[in-house]
C-alpha cells in the first residue's frame, strides 16, 4: 500500500495536509490561531530529518491537537502538515481551516490499511480533498472511501469534480475500486505533490505547540500496538 517510510511511523503518516504557502508563514498563522483558541501557541524551528521531526509529535493523542509539524516540500512554496492524532486522521480539519485562514489552495490525502491487515483493531480508508478559500469550510472537492465496519466500505464525493479525475471509476461495482492508491498517486501528481516519497520533504521545518489539553497520551509504539501495527 501507499506508505511514507513503509508505514513504520504510522499512524503519524496516515494523513498529510498541504498548503500553497511557505512554512514560516503557515507557522506564524497557526501560532496566532492557537493563541486565540487554546490560550497559547509557539513555533520552534527544527533541523532534523523528517523521520526525526515526526517523533517530536509524541505523545500521540485523541480528540486534541497539541502538536503540529510543518515541513517544506520540493514543490516550491508548498508546506506539508502532520499531527499526532493516535488514529492518524487529525490533520484534515486543520488543513481546511488554514486554507481559509490564509486564503490559499491546499490538499489533504490519507491512506490507512483495511481492518483485515490490522487484526480488526483499526479501520481503513483513502481520502483526497482539494482545499481552498472559495468554500466556507475550505472543502472545494472531497472524495472519501471509508471502512465503517471491517470489510464494509462507504464511498462519497462532494463538491465540483476536478479536470484530472477518473469519474468513470466512481461507478464501479466494488467500492474499493472507486478510489485506488494509483488514483491517489495520479491526482496528487497533477498538483505537483508526491506525499509518499521521502525525498519530497525537506527543511525548514517547524513544530507548533499550544496549550490544548492532552487527552489519552501514548508513545508511538503504544499507539501502534493499539492499532494492530507491528512495532
Amino acid at each position: 500500500m501507499l506508505a511514507l517510510f513503509g508505514n513504520r511511523l504510522a499512524p503519524l503518516t496516515y494523513s498529510i495536509g498541504f498548503l500553497d504557502v511557505p512554512p514560516k508563514k503557515v507557522a506564524q498563522a497557526m501560532v496566532r490561531f492557537f493563541r486565540r483558541v487554546h490560550h497559547g501557541g509557539k513555533a520552534t524551528q527544527l533541523t532534523g530529518s523528517l523521520e526525526d521531526n515526526l517523533f517530536q509529535l509524541q505523545p500521540l493523542v485523541i480528540a486534541s491537537r497539541p502538536r503540529i509539524l510543518l515541513t517544506s516540500t520540493a514543490l516550491e512554496g508548498w508546506t506539508a502538515m502532520f499531527d499526532g492524532d493516535a488514529h492518524g486522521q487529525g490533520v484534515g480539519q486543520l488543513a481546511s481551516h488554514m486554507a481559509c485562514e490564509l486564503k490559499a489552495r491546499g490538499c489533504f490525502v490519507a491512506v490507512a490499511p483495511p481492518a483485515a491487515a490490522t487484526g480488526n483493531k483499526s479501520l481503513g480508508g483513502r481520502q483526497f480533498h482539494v482545499l481552498g478559500p472559495e468554500q466556507q469550510l475550505g472543502y472545494v472537492r472531497t472524495i472519501d472511501l471509508i471502512e465503517n465496519f471491517p470489510g464494509r466500505w462507504e464511498f462519497e464525493t462532494t463538491g465540483q469534480p476536478q479536470p484530472y479525475e477518473d469519474l468513470q471509476a466512481y461507478t464501479k461495482r466494488r467500492r474499493t475500486d472507486r478510489l485506488t492508491e494509483q488514483m491517489l498517486t495520479s491526482y496528487t501528481a497533477v498538483l505537483g505533490l508526491h506525499p509518499w516519497q521521502e525525498d519530497f520533504y525537506h527543511n525548514p521545518s517547524y513544530l507548533i505547540t499550544n496549550g490544548e489539553t492532552i487527552r489519552y497520551p501514548a508513545t508511538l509504539a503504544q499507539a501502534r500496538t493499539r492499532l494492530g501495527l507491528t512495532n
